[in-house]
């Protein structure tokens, strides 16, 4: 068989062995290759494959191992145990003091004592920053324009705590209307059918509201407030809430009809009304006197 026939049946078949093909190619006078070949085959035997089959090795630059290792140490906590050298550290200008002042007073922040700030108080509707009612406000105050509208609370005491007929003789509290100080109209709540449940005082009875059943004069003493439109309309509005309420001698009886219509047109209760005891025409005549008798020593100075 000649060189050529024995290369050709060598490629046809499985790959020659290194030692066939150095035969070959120091047949065919190729020295450098059979050399090659010889290297290839040592480093067969040895365990080594040829570097050009060696998968390459990608290093990694210094500063992430690094890092990586760092992180190992410190139990992979972001961060920690990073030399301050590779930390980015930001830095924000901080403004003139004098600036950031009046920016805070520009913005509406008022500084406290302690170095702070705090917000101004917003005025309330109605009212200017200077704490003072602005003229459209002030000509609210009487309702209706030039009509003065006053709201009285009208006591009539019959009788004391200490009298053994108290409950048939308990008294009475409404409210009236005036409009310059004329008559309008009144408001007083009952009973209705005129009757208490005097077995069981304590339990409810239906109750009504009575308009203009009440006389002004039947009055001991009586408390004036002058209302503005929006007040009346608060006022007669609570009217109409409770015109078929249930009438209750300890827990809304006429007096309480009463602090309830003076409560609903200027945010708080006459003078009189009691925490301990159930409201009653006493009480509340008791608290308007002493109340009008302050008004007059002040005027009187």
């Amino acid at each position: 068989m000649s060189p050529a026939e024995s290369f050709a049946g060598i490629s046809a078949g499985a790959t020659p062995a290194p030692r066939e093909m150095m035969a070959l190619q120091r047949l065919a006078g190729n020295a450098g290759t059979a050399r090659l070949l010889a290297q290839q085959g040592r480093r067969a035997v040895s365990g080594r494959a040829p570097r050009s089959a060696e998968v390459p090795v990608q290093r990694r630059p210094a500063r992430e191992a690094g890092a990586e290792a760092q992180a190992r140490t410190t139990g992979g906590r972001a961060g920690a145990g990073v030399p301050a050298a590779t930390q980015a550290v930001q830095r924000v200008p901080w403004p003139d003091p004098a600036a950031a002042h009046r920016n805070m007073l520009e913005r509406g922040w008022q500084p406290t004592g302690d170095g702070g700030y705090t917000r101004a108080p917003q005025p309330e509707a109605g009212e200017s920053s200077g704490g003072q009612q602005p003229e459209a406000a002030k000509q609210e105050q009487a309702a209706g324009g030039d009509d003065t509208v006053t709201l009285r609370v009208m006591v009539r005491k019959n009788a004391s705590f200490r009298d053994e007929d108290y409950l048939q003789r308990v008294g009475h509290s409404w409210v009236a209307f005036y409009k310059d100080n004329k008559f309008q109209s009144s408001a007083g709540f009952y009973p209705k059918g005129g009757q208490i449940n005097q077995d069981a005082p304590h339990r409810s009875v239906p109750g009504e509201v009575r308009m203009n059943h009440d006389d002004p004069k039947d009055a001991t003493t009586e408390l004036s407030v002058t209302l503005t439109q929006k007040q009346l309309s608060k006022a007669q509005k609570y009217i109409q809430t409770n015109l078929n309420r249930e009438y209750n001698v300890f827990r809304y009886n006429c007096s309480d009809f009463v602090i309830g219509v003076h409560k609903a047109a200027t945010g708080h209760s006459p003078p009189g009304r009691n925490l301990l005891l159930p409201n009653n025409p006493n009480d509340l005549h008791s608290g308007i006197k002493k109340h009008n008798n302050s008004k007059e020593e002040a005027g009187a100075r």
